[in-house]
């Protein structure tokens, strides 16, 4: 039963490291995202999204820079943390589209708290 753990470990190992290679990129978050997620929303609700989404991406920000000064940290940091902040950053790019169609200009001020890179 043990062989069974560690080839479980080893591939669910090798995915993280896959998915943590697509997190880096851009295009990761695009695709974490449903398209025209936040059509139905205004304005008012974009920025109060907005401001959850900002919140909890620096959060994040913090977390793994924390988890980065231990030893093996980084490793940690990527598969614990970077997967939701790369759905957070696909996120907000979605609302900033979706504001810009609206013409709302309440977005990208409540954004810009949160750094556009991902932390690596």
């Amino acid at each position: 039963m043990q062989w069974y753990q560690v080839i479980c470990g080893i591939a669910a190992l090798a995915l993280s490291a896959m998915l943590c290679g697509c997190a880096s990129d851009d295009s990761a978050g695009r695709f974490l995202v449903q398209p025209d997620k936040y059509v139905l929303y205004n304005c008012k609700e974009l920025a109060v999204a907005s401001e959850a989404n900002a919140t909890r991406m620096h959060e994040l920000e913090g977390l793994m820079a924390k988890a980065s000064t231990d030893s093996g940290g980084k490793i940690v940091s990527h598969l614990a943390y970077q997967p939701e902040y790369t759905q957070l950053h696909g996120e907000m790019n979605e609302m900033r589209r979706t504001a810009l169609q609206k013409n709302c200009n309440t977005v990208s001020g409540a954004a810009n708290r949160s750094s556009d890179q991902a932390v690596r």
